[in-house]
């Protein structure tokens, strides 16, 4: 090789010397801005998963933590990560952020994704990937992820397909994180960023160090970008275009769980007080409603009234629906004979909510429609009718004789079932103290035994796609952001989201598991399933497990207890709340014999409210 062809090909390998060192600097440049464009839009949390292709990602919250003082939480399981950050969310109603690397990492995200969807939480999911050159073509850990989490969010925004080193201005950046979070927030739910990434990924300690002093790419652009106008929806006059329902005949208030924003639950409390007021209706509400504990007119065992035959077949009442049904298929089977007109009020949510198509939707709060109502009858004196009074009264006196005989046949029980937790727990706790129900049997058993004691508090449960995953990430998400929780679980979710447990959450506060094991899917005896022709019920559903709970805390170094009897179970809170993290209470059930004992309950109230 002669002088000349050294010196070109010197000149050549120091020339792709400098675009990578530039190309890495630019990664990390963007990266940065995109996160310092989040935070200033109201960012809190972020769940950072490990990965080398979204190592500049890595590098940059590392850098905003120490500038803003982000809360960053590192998780192994991104599958964990992102219930955490749902839990967040949850308790924030704010969006967390979630960054994964390239592959299936963006696949575990999708039952999180789902559950933010359907209940309607915000959360933004920020995912490395490979560049243009190295899709379909066999290379490393290249899928089609940017289509993973499509069906479900709010958003899919995809950064230039070649790299982020491409994005040359402030106000690309500026438009993507604004988009971000105003598909988060908007029209509340899941986003998914994906952003490539070119090599070289790793900028050096030099590049780190000059971007963090100031360094810009020299073609970045420093526009102002003003930003877009809140369009405030204003109330229309037109008075016949919307449903209507007559105050002064009979109805109930059906008060499903919250789905709205957390800003928006006092004027939606007032609104439901209110028009309660005026009409005198008896108020049927899920203990994830969100309502005001002093609201009047509330059944407590509204439930056990419908399981009873309290009401007759084809009975004529109007219905007010507020959010999504609760879980309870004795309610949907009311529904369905009832032969009053129904109308459903969402907070926002355009999507129909009716499974049973039998009302008619109004999107746009209840505050909104009760406006328009007053109007419509402005002048005439709103009063409770005597048929509505007398409806009602019955109603009241029904309940409270449901009451008195719990207090008499299961409050004074000293068996330790499921039945009794959802009766007694609430009274070893603080008035204040929030709880977290999982998505099977104790959601279930709250509803229709906890009373009104259960809106006393915070109560928290995932009710979008009803799953038990994810049950204890979300409770930690939960705990990091209010403070102390108690989660009720069965033992299946316990397990089945026992990575949890690797979560490096600070544990400031207690957050206090009471596992009910009942050796598996103990939901399924509630359903009426004939004998089986072949096979069994713990074979084909209840698929009981061989591992301990209580193993699987040691293993975790959590501590935890064993709970035989209810003194041990109000000693054990005491415990639990004199420590941090989590904590264990492990308390063993029958599950056959608390499904008949459901049904015994039910026949027996049936006898006494005749």
């Amino acid at each position: 090789m002669c002088k000349l062809q050294k010196i070109l090909l010197f000149e050549k390998i120091r020339e792709v010397t400098f675009l990578a060192l530039s190309l890495s600097r630019k990664n990390y440049f963007i990266c940065l801005k995109l996160l310092e464009g989040f935070k200033a839009e109201g960012l809190e949390h972020i769940v950072l998963c490990p990965g080398s292709r979204s190592s500049p990602l890595a590098l940059a919250v590392g850098a905003i933590a120490n500038k803003s003082g982000t809360k960053f939480y590192p998780a192994i399981d991104e599958r964990s990560a992102a219930f955490l950050a749902l839990g967040l969310a949850a308790a924030t109603g704010k969006a967390s952020i979630v960054i994964t690397t390239s592959g299936t990492a963006v696949s575990n995200l999708l039952p999180a994704a789902v559950e933010a969807d359907r209940s309607c939480l915000p959360i933004i999911f920020i995912t490395a990937d490979r560049p243009a050159r190295l899709k379909n073509c066999g290379a490393n850990q290249t899928v089609n992820q940017e289509e993973f989490l499509l069906p479900v969010c709010r958003e899919v925004i995809n950064a230039p397909k070649d790299g982020i080193h491409l994005i040359i201005s402030s106000r690309k950046v500026d438009s993507i994180v604004k988009r971000s979070w105003k598909g988060a927030h908007f029209k509340t739910g899941p986003v998914h960023l994906n952003i490539p990434i070119e090599e070289p990924l790793h900028p050096s300690y030099e590049e780190q160090k000059e971007v963090l002093m100031g360094w810009k790419p020299i073609s970045y652009k420093q526009e102002l970008v003003a930003e877009e106008d809140k369009k405030k929806e204003k109330l229309g006059n037109v008075l016949t275009n919307f449903p209507k329902l007559d105050p002064s005949k009979p109805g109930l208030i059906l008060v499903g769980p919250w789905r709205g924003r957390p800003n928006d639950l006092k004027e939606f409390r007032e609104s439901l007080k209110n028009f309660q007021f005026l009409s005198g209706w008896p108020v049927f509400a899920d203990p994830l409603s969100g309502i005001d504990s002093e609201q009047s007119g509330v059944v407590q065992f509204w439930e056990l009234l419908i399981a009873a035959s309290v009401f007759t077949k084809g009975c004529n009442i109007q219905i007010l629906r507020l959010g999504p049904l609760s879980s309870s298929r004795k309610l949907e089977s009311f529904l369905k004979e009832t032969k009053g007109k129904q109308i459903l009020i969402t907070e926002g949510e355009e999507r129909f909510l009716d499974p049973l198509l039998l009302a008619e939707q109004y999107s746009k709060g209840m505050k909104c429609w009760l406006t328009l109502l007053i109007e419509k009858y402005k002048g005439m004196d709103l009063k409770p009718g005597r048929e509505s009074i007398i409806f009602s009264s019955k109603l009241y006196s029904k309940d409270k004789l449901i009451r008195i005989w719990l207090q008499n046949n299961i409050d004074k029980n000293a068996i330790v079932n499921e039945i009794s937790i959802a009766r007694k727990l609430l009274h070893y706790l603080p008035r204040s103290f929030p709880i977290m129900l999982s998505s099977s049997s104790p959601v279930r058993d709250f509803l229709t035994f906890s009373g009104k004691l259960a809106l006393t508090r915070k109560c928290f449960s995932f009710r979008g796609a009803s799953g038990i995953d994810g049950n204890i990430s979300l409770a930690i998400g939960i705990s990091i952001a209010i403070g102390s929780l108690i989660l009720v679980c069965g033992d299946l979710a316990f397990l089945h989201d026992s990575n949890a447990l690797l979560l490096s959450e600070p544990k400031k506060n207690p957050l206090i598991i009471i596992l009910i094991d009942n050796q598996g899917g103990g939901i399924f005896r509630q359903i009426d399933l004939d004998d089986f022709y072949v096979g069994n019920i713990d074979s084909l559903f209840s698929m009981p497990q061989t591992s301990n709970p209580s193993d699987i805390a040691m293993s975790h170094k959590i501590p935890f207890r064993k709970i035989l009897t209810f003194n041990d179970l109000k000693d054990g809170i005491e415990w639990a709340m004199q420590l941090s993290g989590p904590v264990l209470l492990h308390v063993c059930t029958n599950a056959r014999e608390d499904s008949l004992l459901r049904k015994q309950i039910v026949n027996d109230l049936k006898k006494i409210i005749d």
